[in-house]
């Protein structure tokens, strides 16, 4: 059975209109569905809607997960693919409920299934030239950093294998871990859309925080580079005392007090690189300590009858 899993957080205005949008797309095809939608401990009226709706095609049906406590956008995904994990999927579609992952784009994404990751890159955005512009340079930093490209966000396929791997460890940032995966990997195109209210949840300290998240998936690679930092910034200053050497004994042409200003400045960029660094590696050594326990289940798989 194939799964379709998306999160959602006070979407009482685009849930409905989403399910509606996800079973015409569905509804032609032959294969069974099973929707999983995992509500972050909404506070408006959310779950309520979910109770009352059913798809009316028969191979399409709904689970709703209830999280305990809210936990994110990408917590609520992890909670529901330890769900899924469980169920002996064939496959499973990761999507946002609010308009923006275009349904249309899931027929194609099945045809390619027998690849572990099928991303769907993002086409032509919706978002002002604000937004398009930090997102760019967001890019162009992740790529200097880790020396990959990101231009795919949560809508994708995965396989059971990348789902069995899941449930061993964890993520903060799917796109950033589906990215660093040792698998078969392909990708579609598809335009990101409007939200179904116009309204992006998305703003600058969103985008910020997007950032960072995605940068701990790569977090050796973030370390690598501070260290390297430190070894090009230690060669500097080697060379940079050994000319202010030869200048002061050999040629007597040294300008007095400008190599102890540069010498200090260089030794303050050395150390706090090498701080970067330390604190990294103490930082790595607790994220691999919590991925040994995993995150355990805070989710409750609520019955029709009881929503």
């Amino acid at each position: 059975m194939n799964f379709i899993l998306a999160p959602c957080f006070n979407e009482q205005v685009t849930i409905c209109t989403f399910l509606k949008k996800l079973e015409e797309v569905l509804t032609p095809l032959k294969e069974e569905f099973r929707v999983v939608i995992v509500d972050d401990c909404s506070q408006d009226n959310t779950l309520n809607l979910l109770s009352t709706f059913n798809f009316k095609a028969q191979h399409i049906q709904l689970n709703v997960l209830h999280l305990k406590f809210n936990i994110g956008h990408q917590g609520a995904i992890y909670q529901g693919l330890l769900y899924i994990g469980e169920q002996s999927p064939a496959a499973v579609i990761i999507m946002d409920c609010d308009g923006e992952d275009d349904p249309a784009a899931i027929p194609e994404l099945l045809q390619n299934k027998t690849y572990d990751i099928v991303e769907v890159k993002r086409g032509k955005r919706s978002e002002g030239i604000q937004f398009r512009c930090a997102y760019f340079l967001y890019k162009m930093l992740f790529r200097f950093v880790t020396g990959k490209t990101i231009d795919f966000g949560n809508y994708c396929l995965i396989n059971k294998n990348i789902i069995e791997r899941i449930k061993h460890t964890s993520f903060v940032h799917l796109p950033a871990y589906l990215l660093k995966q040792k698998a078969s990997t392909t990708f579609i195109t598809y335009n990101r859309g409007k939200r179904i209210d116009g309204r992006s949840k998305m703003g600058y300290k969103g985008l910020l925080l997007h950032a960072f998240k995605s940068m701990i998936e790569f977090a050796e690679d973030l370390l690598l580079l501070f260290f390297r930092l430190f070894v090009v910034l230690m060669i500097i200053f080697l060379l940079v005392s050994s000319n202010v050497l030869y200048q002061k004994f050999i040629t007597h042409t040294a300008i007095p007090g400008w190599f102890s200003t540069l010498a200090i400045s260089l030794i303050i960029l050395a150390v706090l690189c090498m701080g970067f660094f330390i604190t990294g590696i103490l930082l790595l050594n607790l994220m691999h300590q919590q991925n040994i326990k995993s995150f355990k289940e805070i989710y409750a798989v609520i019955p029709k009858a009881e929503l």
